[in-house]
């Protein structure tokens, strides 16, 4: 007899961001749903004072991003963290890639900038 096909594993999906950890939550999100179905996308900026997270801010928000918040960072430190984030976004890999490139380069620009990455509602 052949085997039943609704015991068979499905193979993992794979994704080449060219960020290992967008990869992974990209596999980990296509498991649950399909990546074209508009989702929930928030990113993390952190940023070594108030001032230059301001500025930040203003770059993601200019870019079509929501600002979800602007806050001290929860650790307690000087430190600043940008929310940003989007209602019906497509996390398509490409779509990752492009917003990676856009907020590590936001990042760069301000002393103690530094992407921390995003999460993505299923």
């Amino acid at each position: 007899m052949g085997s039943v096909g609704i015991f068979r594993r499905r193979k993992p999906v794979q994704f080449n961001t060219g960020h290992t950890g967008d990869d992974q939550l990209l596999a980990q999100l296509s498991h649950m749903s399909d990546l074209a179905t508009p989702r929930h996308w928030v990113h993390y900026l952190y940023f070594a004072d108030e001032g230059a997270a301001r500025e930040a801010a203003g770059v993601v928000n200019a870019a079509g991003w929501q600002l979800q918040e602007v806050a001290e960072s929860a650790a307690g430190g000087p430190e600043r963290v940008v929310i940003a984030e989007r209602h019906g976004a497509v996390t398509s890999p490409e779509a990752v890639r492009e917003a990676r490139v856009f907020f590590e380069s936001v990042a760069q620009q301000w002393s103690g900038g530094e992407y921390d990455g995003w999460e993505a509602g299923a």
